[in-house]
């Protein structure tokens, strides 16, 4: 998106037409304000923020400018609903660790002259989600180690477990916790202190684990129903509901355009 001196607003038709979406923007060339939610902050060069199109967003630049945009489903981060307000309310920001890996290959995507194969597609959309949920819950990066280092550790055990036994229909808080020693409510203070819940974030590894399955060249041997069961769904509408939410389609419409080559 380019342009020169003048006020860009988005609003009720943006919405409209990106509503399932969040906006990962990156403002790669020129030096204007940012007017949302009441305040009024600068946006320079290289300012990374993420922008729910159900609000309205005004950008004034006083000269040329390039934004690069991405779309990001937004239920895709697995965040709580009061994280992602946060996320979608924070300044822009021009550097820091995460936005230093983020920024670069967001403007790769945005400005990308040959489309990707669907599999690269694929690997490509869990990481931008990824380091879009990161965006949200460690801004500043991972800090010295101190009290936290502990706890971020065991966090990661605990995401660790969660992939193992996606598969198993029981995976539940009181299992995952007498796995490693801490009582049910250490636990959800855990995942909520970076912004989610135990039950939104195994939703969302089974989805995505569910929806590469599906996209593999070999996924459609196998039946919606069966790849529900793989992944721990308590059944195929379940799970064809669920994966319509995230992903704004049904489970056979994306496997049906990855074997066909297409990229939504």
């Amino acid at each position: 998106m380019r342009g020169a001196e003048c006020s860009l607003t988005l609003g009720p038709a943006a919405a409209a037409a990106a509503r399932a979406d969040l906006l990962l923007v990156l403002h790669t060339a020129g030096d204007g304000r940012l007017l949302r939610h009441g305040a009024d902050v600068p946006c320079p060069e290289g300012g990374l923020f993420v922008h729910d199109p159900a609000e309205p967003l005004t950008l004034r630049e006083p000269g040329p400018f390039t934004l690069c945009v991405v779309r990001v489903p937004r239920e895709a981060p697995a965040l709580t609903d009061a994280r992602l307000r946060a996320l979608t309310r924070a300044h822009p920001r021009p550097g820091g660790p995460l936005a230093a890996v983020l920024a670069p290959l967001a403007a790769a995507l945005a400005t990308a002259d040959t489309p990707y194969s669907p599999g690269t597609a694929l690997h490509l959309a869990g990481t931008v989600t990824a380091l879009t949920a990161l965006l949200a819950v460690e801004p500043e990066g991972p800090g010295p180690a101190g009290p936290g280092t502990e706890r971020r550790a065991l966090r990661h055990r605990l995401l660790a477990h969660i992939n193992d036994h996606l598969g198993e229909r029981d995976l539940a808080p009181a299992g995952v916790a007498a796995a490693h020693h801490i009582s049910i409510r250490y636990l959800h203070k855990l995942f909520a202190d970076h912004g989610s819940t135990m039950a939104r974030w195994i939703q969302h590894r089974r989805l995505e684990e569910a929806r590469r399955e599906l996209a593999r060249p070999r996924g459609g041997a196998s039946g919606v129903a069966a790849v529900a069961s793989r992944w721990g769904f308590a059944g195929a509408a379940h799970f064809s509901r669920s994966f319509r939410t995230a992903y704004g389609m049904s489970p056979s419409d994306w496997r049906a355009r990855h074997c066909r080559g297409e990229w939504p």
